[in-house]
């Protein structure tokens, strides 16, 4: 007998102690399906976080790099309000030296 436990925007199918992990995909959100383990199956429960990893590593075969991910989030939005460089002076670390020599003038004009 199959069972489907539904997620937020996926699904896990469970069907004689084989899971399955589906979800909308495409233009016409047709749904994809990719096997997963019982432990990824529990996993995709625990947060918005983990049902996303989960899916990427089905999707992909590898977990993705979620620091990587953030850190380049926070990059993006510190070039968008440079002075985030100046009122937070680790955001810094985030960048080269060569892109701090670009940036920081931006910085102190913004806040001007």
């Amino acid at each position: 007998m199959e069972k489907i436990h539904r997620g937020n925007g996926f699904a896990v199918i469970e069907k004689e102690g084989e899971y399955q992990i589906s979800w909308p995909q495409g233009p016409y959100d047709q749904p994809v399906f990719y096997t997963i383990s019982k432990e990824n199956a529990d996993r995709a429960f625990k947060s918005p976080q983990d049902a996303y990893e989960v899916m990427i590593y089905a999707e992909t075969g590898q977990w993705p790099n979620v620091k990587e991910e953030k850190q380049n989030a926070d990059r993006e939005l510190i070039k968008k309000f440079p002075e985030l460089l100046i009122r937070i002076p680790s955001n810094q670390e985030l960048f080269t030296e060569d892109e701090l020599k670009e940036l920081m003038p931006l910085a102190r004009k913004a806040l001007e």
